[in-house]
């Protein structure tokens, strides 16, 4: 019996030691505060990508029965920290991983069906843009304005919009940003809870600074990247950091520049990083995401999830000694449910200065009484942003005191002037270099003028100044000034029978409605000033080379949601140009022509499309500009193409062609495609389509979307050729 005691005694006692020495180690030994229970602290640091493995780390504590009474976050801890802090379950916060596209998220892609009809007439060509200021070209102070991102945390935080004081949370809750000006940690427990987390995350050269009222913030990681004093502040008296942030490399691994300015920016960070580490009374370290991932993993969703989560599990014993501390149990977390609709009694618009607030009104077709949730809103914010002259549209919806709600739209503008480059290059045309200007008010108000280069095998220099008076009207006068260079190859058959330099000066005049989002008209004047050198063969060069003036009327719809890879949406253009000795010009002819193309969607990877293109001229000398040909870019409608044939291998007068094909996209941003073509290109219009002139084609397509623009590998056929094989980079222009 003795020795059963003693045996008892002697265990009790080497547990105890064992479980002290644990917590001197690993953990500081838990006390309770003035009788009361333990309150406990969640630190979630910075990391990028990396702080979805917070995610783990909570459900780890809520298996442990942990009662979190404080969170303090940084970056994307400050994040995952506020969405658990409002409500959110550790299980939603994992649907939340894994149903929104970080990555999509980040390219910040403006919707096209909402930009200007004058934009896209020129979007999605170039793929750097640079600010433009009396001291020259700058570099851009962030590569994304993080309107996407902020639109993504408004949606997220619905239930909390009207909650200023961030104590009042299920969770108290305090953000970490920094301050640009001064450099110093800023600590967020009260505002809207958006501008906070927006601030907090703000990695400076990846996401433009954030301004709230008059100070502007980068990510808080650079000065506080584990916020365990804050936690402290908040009333915390025993706290649990989790650091999922990278160390600093060893030597071996510091081999290119990359690498060694990345070390000396996270010096301080790690020094910093240091004194909060000590401060923390039980500290997380998520090791295995050392070496094998970085910040910008929002690809690898699941493998941080499953990390995150073998990392709670290996501290979960020492979570429940915690928990043991704690008197009263975590109280029930059913988890934020489904935003509704809000009755809205009023809009109110701030920031804007260019804009008047009645269009911005009427462009979010907004009554009171309207019932708005979410979606709807971020429709019209969408709509909004895409316009050329808004740099964010923020929001928020606020209780009043009528028991509805007033919603805040706040405008940032853009009037800044940009200088855009391109690339491109084409099997056959070699390289290719797009370089353009915009210039707001460049020389009156209620103007933008655009500068246009484009150098390789065809030569192009544009001057376009809009005039609109006032922004919010549609209607705008449109002055151009052209001039464009080629080497032109004359077919006969398949045989190439001459060649020609075609150079023309253009002006033109024309009034549409070029900032609306709908139908373009356009109505106008143009004069060509043509010449033709380094002739080969003259005498079968058929296109005229005279000078001449036509007026021209234009109808396009272009509602196709991509320019490069569309999946939904049609295009269509109608267009038609007389010139006449009637109206004065040296010739006479008349040209049309129609061109459709559609893409129907049929499931989230799949869709069919198909295309029409009829043209038709008529005249003794019709101009180079209205011959038709495949496969040559045009600055209205674009490549069209017809597979297995060679720029400038058919051209007519006149054109009757179609394609159907379907396109794939197995995973993101990467197409197959395949097409089928038929077409005639007769001298004189007829529609005799029984003739051995119809002409056969195919095309097999591989590519994707990249940082330089669409990558397309091409294997093509027709009946009167073989197999071709073309690559295709960068946009086309």
């Amino acid at each position: 019996m003795k020795v059963q005691l003693f045996f008892c005694k002697f265990t009790l006692l080497l547990t105890f030691l064992l479980v002290n020495l644990f917590c001197t180690t690993n953990a500081r030994q838990l006390t309770e505060a003035d009788g009361d229970t333990l309150k406990v602290g969640l630190v979630l640091s910075g990391g990028g990508a990396l702080g979805i493995a917070h995610i783990g780390v909570i459900q780890a504590l809520e298996e442990a029965g942990v009662r979190i009474d404080y969170i303090s976050g940084t970056s994307m801890g400050s994040l995952i920290g506020a969405l658990y802090a409002i409500g959110y379950s550790s299980d939603q916060l994992l649907e939340i991983a894994r149903s929104n596209n970080f990555n999509d998220l980040f390219t910040e892609q403006r919707n096209r069906r909402f930009i200007t009809n004058y934009e896209r007439s020129f979007e999605e060509k170039t793929v750097a843009s640079f600010p433009v200021s009396r001291k020259g070209i700058d570099l851009p102070i962030g590569l994304l304005s993080g309107q996407d991102v902020y639109t993504f945390l408004s949606r997220l935080t619905w239930n909390v919009h009207g909650t200023e004081d961030f104590d009042h949370f299920p969770i108290p809750f305090a953000a970490v940003a920094t301050d640009l000006e001064t450099g110093k940690a800023v600590v967020f427990r009260d505002g809207y809870l958006p501008d906070a987390l927006r601030a907090s995350i703000s990695i400076p050269s990846i996401f433009a600074p954030h301004q709230i009222d008059d100070k502007i913030y980068i990510d808080g990681g650079l000065i506080r990247n584990i916020p365990v004093q804050d936690a402290l502040d908040l009333g915390a008296n025993y706290t649990i950091a989790v650091d999922v942030s990278s160390p600093l490399m060893p030597k071996d691994s510091l081999n290119t520049l990359a690498d060694i300015f990345t070390q000396s920016f996270f010096f301080r960070i790690q020094e910093y990083s240091e004194i909060q580490r000590n401060l923390a009374d039980y500290l997380v370290e998520v090791d295995e995401l050392h070496g094998r991932y970085t910040a910008a993993d929002f690809d690898r969703v699941e493998e941080l999830i499953e990390i995150g989560q073998r990392a709670g599990r290996k501290h979960i014993d020492n979570f429940r000694k915690i928990s043991a501390a704690q008197t009263t149990p975590p109280p029930p977390r059913p988890g934020v449910g489904d935003p509704g609709s809000l009755p809205i009694s009023q809009v109110t618009i701030t920031g804007n200065t260019i804009y008047d607030s009645d269009y911005i009104l009427n462009q979010l077709e907004f009554m009171p009484g309207m019932y708005l949730n979410p979606d709807i809103i971020e429709e019209k914010v969408t709509l909004l942003y895409s316009s050329q002259y808004i740099h964010n549209v923020t929001y928020r919806v606020i209780p009043n005191d009528d028991y509805e709600y007033t919603l805040q739209i706040n405008i940032s503008e853009n009037i800044r002037d940009e200088f855009k480059v391109g690339v491109r290059y084409e099997t056959g045309t070699q390289a290719s270099i797009l370089l353009q200007s915009n210039f707001h008010n460049l020389f009156h108000s209620g103007t933008l003028s655009r500068l246009e280069a484009r150098l390789g095998d065809r030569q192009s220099f544009i001057i376009d100044h809009i005039y609109f008076g006032v922004l919010g009207s549609r209607l705008a006068l449109r002055y151009s000034l052209q001039y464009h260079s080629e080497n032109v190859e004359w077919f006969s058959g398949e045989e190439r029978i001459s060649r020609f330099n075609h150079e023309m000066a253009r002006g033109e005049f024309s009034w549409a409605n070029y900032f609306s989002i709908n139908n373009l008209i356009e109505t106008g004047i143009r004069k060509d000033f043509t010449f033709h050198s380094d002739e080969i063969n003259p005498d079968s060069i058929r296109a005229s080379s005279r000078d001449y003036h036509a007026f021209f009327l234009r109808f396009t719809r272009d509602r196709q949601n991509r320019r490069a890879y569309p999946t939904s949406g049609e295009k269509v253009i109608l267009e038609g140009y007389i010139s006449d000795q009637l109206f004065f010009s040296p010739i006479n002819f008349t040209s049309a022509q129609f061109y459709y193309n559609t893409f129907y969607p049929v499931t989230d990877f799949l869709s069919l499309t198909n295309s029409i293109w009829i043209g038709y001229s008529y005249g003794s000398e019709i101009p180079w500009s209205y011959w038709k040909t495949p496969n040559r870019y045009d600055e209205l409608l674009g490549h069209v193409r017809f597979g297995g044939l060679s720029r400038y291998e058919k051209m007519s007068k006149n054109i009757q062609m179609a394609s159907i094909g379907l396109q794939l996209e197995p995973f993101r941003h990467r197409f197959i495609g395949i097409d089928v073509y038929t077409g005639r290109f007769p001298d004189r219009w007829n529609i005799d389509f029984t003739g051995e002139d119809v002409l056969y084609g195919a095309s097999l397509t591989a590519g994707a979307q990249t940082i330089l623009g669409p990558i397309k590998a091409i294997l093509s056929t027709n009946t009167v050729n073989n197999f071709k094989i073309e690559l295709q980079i960068g946009y086309q222009f």
